[in-house]
C-alpha cells in the first residue's frame, strides 16, 4: 500500500513539474524559429512587439543577432497582441528568422505589465523571470551569465502552448457615426494606427491623435496636462479631409484651440520638378499600416507628401515646412522609401524625388489646446 502511495505521489509530482513548465499561452504560432538549433532550452526570451512599432524593427534585428550567437539553450519568441493575418502581412514585407506568435487575448502582455514596446522578458525553464527591459539592452555576455547559472531545460512545445486560435473577422467593427471617440483605459506609449477598408483606428495620447489627424508635428501641439488623456478613435473611411476630424475631436471634448506663430529652426522641403514614385512600387494590402518607421528609414505605401513630411517631422523632431507648385504635389498618393538618419543621405534621397531640403529659420504655427472654462 505504501509503495502504491509513493508511486501515485511520484506521478503527481512529475505531472505537476511538467505542467508548471507551460509558461506562455499563445493563440497561434505564426512561424517557428529558423535559427534555434535546440528543442530543449534553458532560457526563453519573450520579445513584446507590434506591427505599428517603429523601434521594434531595430530591436528585432538585435535579437536576431543574439539568437544566432546563442542557437542552443536560448530561444527568442516575438509576441504580438494583434491579429494573425495582420502579423503575417507585416512579415511578408519585413521577414524575420525569429519565432513569431500571437498572444492569447493579451494575457501574456498583462502578466508582465507591458505598456511600451519594444519590451522583453527573460525567463528560465521554470518560468522564473530573470530580467526585463528593452531588448537591445540584453547583451550576449548577460545571456552567457544566465546560461551558466541555469541547469533546467524545457522543450519549446512544453513551454509555449497554443490554447486557442482567435478567429479573424475583417472589418469586424461597425461605426454608428462618421467618427467615434472614447477614453482608452490602457496606457499607450506610442500612437497605434490601424486601417481597414471601412475605418481608421487610432489609439494614443490626445496630442498624438491630433497630430496624426492634422499631419502636424507633435512638438507644435501643446495640450494641457489635464486634457491630454489616452483615447481610442474610429473614423469612417468615407472621410474627405481627415484634418476636419481633428477639429471634431476638439469640439467633442469641449476644448479650445489657440494658434500662435513661432519663429524658429525648421526643415524646408521645396518641390520644383517632382519625380515621385507611383503607387505600384510597394503593395502591403488594404488592411493594416501604411508606413513603417525604422531606425534609419521611412517606408510607406500610398501616402502623400503631406503625410511623409509629418512622419519626417516626428522622427527628426523638428517642424517641417513644405513648398510646392501645386496642391496635387502635396496631396496625391505615392510610395516612398526615404533614409532620414544621416542628413546627406536624406538630402540625396529627396533629390531623387525632385525635392530639395534645407535647414533655415521660418515661422510656423503652434497650437495651444486647453479645456474651456466652465
Amino acid at each position: 500500500m505504501a509503495d502504491t502511495k509513493t508511486l501515485i505521489l511520484g506521478i503527481l509530482i512529475s505531472f505537476s513539474s511538467v505542467a508548471s513548465y507551460t509558461q506562455i499561452n499563445v493563440s497561434e504560432v505564426i512561424q517557428e524559429s529558423q535559427i534555434s538549433q535546440s528543442q530543449e532550452n534553458k532560457l526563453y526570451f519573450i520579445d513584446f512587439w507590434a506591427t505599428w512599432c517603429g523601434p521594434c524593427v531595430y530591436a528585432k534585428k538585435m535579437l536576431t543577432v543574439l539568437q544566432k550567437q546563442h542557437p542552443k539553450d536560448f530561444y527568442v519568441i516575438s509576441l504580438s497582441d494583434e491579429s494573425a493575418s495582420l502579423v503575417e502581412r507585416y512579415l511578408s514585407k519585413r521577414p524575420s528568422e525569429l519565432a513569431i506568435a500571437v498572444d492569447d487575448f493579451g494575457n501574456t502582455f498583462n502578466t508582465y505589465n507591458i505598456i511600451s514596446r519594444p519590451q522583453g522578458v527573460l525567463l528560465n525553464a521554470k518560468g522564473e523571470k530573470l530580467w526585463q527591459g528593452h531588448p537591445s539592452d540584453l547583451s550576449s555576455q548577460m545571456v552567457n551569465r544566465f546560461l551558466k547559472n541555469t541547469t533546467s531545460r524545457v522543450s519549446v512545445s512544453d513551454f509555449i502552448k497554443t490554447v486557442q486560435k482567435i478567429p479573424l473577422i475583417e472589418n469586424d467593427y461597425t461605426l454608428k457615426a462618421d467618427f467615434e471617440l472614447k477614453e482608452y483605459k490602457k496606457e499607450v506609449s506610442q500612437l497605434e494606427v490601424y486601417e481597414t477598408d471601412a475605418y481608421l483606428r487610432l489609439r494614443g495620447k490626445l496630442d498624438k491623435i491630433l497630430g496624426y489627424l492634422t499631419k502636424t508635428y507633435e512638438g507644435q501641439i501643446d495640450v494641457s496636462e489635464n486634457a491630454n488623456k489616452t483615447y481610442e478613435l474610429y473614423v469612417t473611411k468615407s472621410y474627405k479631409y481627415l484634418k476636419d476630424y481633428g477639429f471634431k475631436v476638439i469640439n467633442k471634448l469641449n476644448l479650445q484651440l489657440i494658434e500662435k506663430q513661432i519663429i524658429g529652426e525648421v526643415m524646408l522641403l521645396e518641390v520644383d520638378r517632382p519625380n515621385f514614385w507611383d503607387t505600384k512600387q510597394i503593395d502591403w494590402g488594404k488592411n493594416g499600416t501604411k508606413y513603417l518607421l525604422g531606425d534609419t528609414d521611412i517606408t510607406a505605401d500610398n501616402i502623400s507628401l503631406n503625410e511623409l513630411s509629418y512622419l519626417m517631422a516626428e522622427v527628426l523632431e523638428t517642424p517641417i515646412v513644405v513648398s510646392t507648385q501645386t496642391k496635387d504635389d502635396l496631396y496625391s498618393l505615392h510610395d516612398w522609401q526615404l533614409h532620414y538618419k544621416y542628413y546627406q543621405f536624406m538630402e540625396s534621397n529627396l533629390l531623387d524625388y525632385g525635392i530639395s531640403v534645407s535647414k533655415t529659420k521660418s515661422s510656423y504655427p503652434k497650437y495651444i489646446i486647453t479645456k474651456k472654462a466652465p
